[in-house]
């Protein structure tokens, strides 16, 4: 029985040897989750274009929902945008719709509550328009749309985990945005964010990119939205008398 276990002895100071050697390949490899936020910028920054269909939703500290929220993003560099997007309350049962676009010579707003106006500089942080939604992307394509901090810059950046997310596989990764928690999911083959989890102090969103496309055609008329041809019936052509 004793030399039974002495013989076991090495059996399992190998079985060990291999364990820690997995575990410190596993550490090994773990990506650094600063490392991936840069990433994920560099590939937002070397798109030519870029588009999706979005969702976010506005939630009480209690669960309940404060506003839900269904957008599209457009984007060909270097300046055609647009955002596109439709929010209500469980309050109110009209939604509300807000658009900001721009075909690279003139910028123009409008919401179903207010008539078409020009800006001068396309300016997503302190339009008075949609939500943070619509400022943790657009500002990843162009730099100039933001202000000082964008998506890339969270504080004390972690790797939480991998989950998979509709089918595709993501790092989540956590950090501070100005004392606001910030939780990103990042595509591990595209590095496109997927969803993006942020608590405030007295709510929280949940914004999520499906149908992302990059680098590929995007009708020109996107950028020319006229909300007056959407908002007034076309006239039925008048049939001629024989």
């Amino acid at each position: 029985m004793i030399q039974s276990t002495r013989l076991l002895f090495p059996f399992f100071a190998v079985l060990f040897s291999i364990v820690a050697a997995v575990g410190q390949e596993v550490a090994v490899e773990a990506p650094d989750a600063a490392a991936l936020l840069q990433e994920m910028a560099k590939t937002y920054a070397a798109a030519d274009s870029y588009s999706d269909v979005s969702s976010a939703v506005y939630r009480n500290r209690d669960g309940s929902e404060r506003l839900s929220v269904r957008f599209r993003l457009w984007f060909v560099r270097p300046s055609d945008f647009r955002v596109d997007a439709e929010s209500k309350s469980p309050d109110i049962g009209t939604a509300r719709r807000e658009v900001l676009w721009t075909d690279g010579s003139t910028i123009r707003r409008w919401a179903s509550d207010k008539p078409v106006s020009t800006l001068a500089k396309m300016q997503l942080a302190g339009s008075g328009m949609f939500g943070t939604y619509a400022y943790h992307v657009p500002t990843l394509l162009q730099e100039s749309y933001g202000a000082r901090r964008r998506l890339q810059e969270l504080t004390g950046a972690k790797l939480v985990g991998v989950e998979t997310l509709e089918g595709v596989e993501c790092y989540e990764v956590s950090g501070d945005w100005s004392g606001d928690s910030y939780r990103v999911w990042i595509g591990k083959e595209d590095h496109l964010v997927h969803k993006i989890v942020a608590t405030y102090s007295d709510h929280e969103l949940e914004e999520i990119h499906r149908e992302i496309v990059i680098d590929q055609a995007i009708d020109p008329e996107i950028f020319r939205f006229a909300p007056e041809e959407e908002a007034v019936p076309k006239k039925p052509k008048k049939e001629s008398k024989k």
